[in-house]
């Protein structure tokens, strides 16, 4: 029975090959990873569609990538620094200058940024891939 139990785990690893190389560790930060921009609106205007792609990937324990591309423009990225507050569900960025940091609860693979930006509001909704 107990090799048979082996056998079929050893069978399913190999199906799922990274499951493997993941860790202990990993599995218990599901929030590492990437997050499309689902939704991009500066007041009524959806700024979506200006774009091929929004997305950010939280990195190890403290850095996050943001990725994207205008339509007719070359990728672009822009990195900086993260904190997840496990406790209060909460992550908060901070780009590479200091003064873009921002607040938001990150739940169930989701989490919206807000902005104020001329007298309006840009919000900014991610969804984990």
């Amino acid at each position: 029975m107990k090799s048979f139990i082996v056998g079929g785990l050893a069978a399913l690893l190999s199906l799922f090959p990274n499951i493997k190389q993941s860790s202990l560790d990993d599995m218990s930060k599901p929030y590492l990873g990437q997050y499309e921009c689902k939704r991009a609106q500066l007041g009524s205007v959806d700024c979506l569609k200006r774009f091929h792609y929004v997305r950010l990937e939280l990195k190890d324990e403290e850095n996050f990538t943001l990725y994207y591309q205008e339509k007719g423009e070359k990728k672009r990225q822009v990195s900086g620094q993260y904190a997840y507050d496990k406790d209060k569900k909460t992550l908060t960025l901070k780009g590479e200058k200091a003064e873009i940091f921002r607040e938001c609860t990150l739940e169930e693979g989701v989490f919206t940024l807000t902005f104020p930006i001329a007298g309006k509001i840009l919000v900014l909704e991610f969804q984990q891939k």
